[in-house]
């Protein structure tokens, strides 16, 4: 087996109210390995057990070729993914609390979700582990990948990777089952979410939660149509995505001033994260996808059959002013009465953070949709331990 793997440690204070402010070491990890199994194992973290880890790890073409198998773009070289990771505390007297997964929107880079999810493991307490999925090939580092993947691929990978840690082949192998997990979504992710919900079952996926879900493509959006026509324009993807990767090495601070209109409204972090993934493997990625992703979703949201299959154990957030999850999709999804599905709908005059598509950029919105979405959980958790106990 081969292995290449590059450590860096920092330091960070833990956020959330329910949890003590004690310093949380943040180490991030770059490995590679040509074993199948081990390819995206986690690093071990070095600190006590209120512990934040980030790693990004590598998932072998020859284990997304057998997870993918219907689908093509593999090759044996390997396919990198991130992901960031906040481990529960360690404590014998209580039960395991299910894990909870964080699927991105597109572009699928973690590190835009790393203070979402600091404030998600401490709207719990620090009791669970939180994890955040990358998309294969949606890297913020070059790591000689090439290719690009579509929105099946990368679905497929989520499904692979979520059974593949409830197998136990890591550090976290119990003797008992792990409980079923919660899965949120946003945007795209949450229908990403929803499928693994289906693929996996219910004893695997208890709770699925959609932040603004981008479901069905909004006939109704010029956006939409604008973007869905961008994506078509190979050349012009690629033509950009390259002037990016030349302008960061000859000059940087015109490359700086270009993304400027897109990351001045960002808070720090988010802002070096996006800086760090605009080039050329990065844009090719996010764009190719997103083709994919207006060719799939042309089904009405209300039709959807994932949705379906997730009646009273789904919630979903939506926003004002978001093409990409709609507040007219919303009601179409609030008039069904077959279906149990938790809709909520977020009022900018009840809080003096404006929550969008993108929260994840300001940390403060991405603390306010953290605490809203461990409510939820909790509520759906409820609802769906009565509901057995009820049947």
């Amino acid at each position: 087996r081969r292995r290449r793997r590059e450590v860096t440690t920092t330091t960070t204070s833990a956020m959330g109210d329910g949890v003590p402010r004690d310093d949380v070491a943040v180490e991030r990890v770059v490995e590679r390995t040509r074993d199948a199994r081990a390819s995206s194992s986690t690093a071990t973290s070095s600190s006590t057990s209120t512990s934040t880890s980030t790693s990004f790890g590598f998932v072998r073409f020859g284990f997304a070729r057998d997870a993918m198998r219907e689908y093509s773009a593999v090759d044996d070289d390997g396919a990198a993914f991130e992901r960031a990771r906040c481990v529960a505390r360690v404590d014998g007297s209580e039960t395991e609390a299910p894990t909870v997964y964080v699927i991105p929107g597109n572009p699928g880079v973690p590190g835009f979700y790393e203070t979402y999810a600091r404030e998600l493991w401490g709207a719990f307490d620090g009791a669970r582990t939180i994890e955040v999925i990358g998309y294969v090939g949606h890297t913020r580092g070059e790591y000689g990948c090439r290719a690009w993947f579509t929105l099946e691929e990368q679905k497929a990978h989520v499904r692979a990777y979520v059974a593949r840690r409830r197998g136990g082949d890591d550090a976290l192998k119990t003797s008992a089952p792990p409980p079923p997990a919660v899965i949120v979504g946003h945007s795209i992710g949450a229908h990403l979410a929803l499928d693994a919900m289906r693929h996996l079952g219910t004893d695997a996926v208890d709770v699925v939660v959609g932040l603004m879900p981008f479901l069905s493509v909004n006939a109704k959006s010029p956006t939409q149509s604008v973007l869905n026509f961008i994506t078509r324009l190979a050349p012009l993807v690629h033509a950009v995505g390259k002037l990016m990767d030349v302008l960061r090495v000859v000059a940087p601070r015109v490359r700086a001033a270009l993304l400027s209109p897109i990351t001045s409204v960002m808070d720090v972090a988010a802002r070096d994260v996006a800086r760090a993934w605009l080039g050329w493997r990065g844009l090719v990625n996010m764009a190719f996808m997103g083709r994919t992703e207006f060719v799939a979703l042309r089904t009405a949201v209300d039709e959807c059959p994932l949705i379906a299959h997730a009646s009273g154990r789904c919630a979903f957030v939506y926003a004002s002013d978001d093409h990409w999850a709609p507040l007219h999709q919303s009601d179409a999804l609030k008039r069904l009465t077959t279906l149990d599905v938790d809709i909520h709908v977020l009022d900018d005059d009840a809080s003096s953070t404006r929550i969008s598509h993108d929260f994840v950029t300001s940390d403060a919105a991405s603390r306010v949709m953290a605490e809203h979405t461990a409510r939820l959980i909790r509520q759906r958790e409820r609802a769906v331990r009565a509901a057995t106990v009820a049947s």
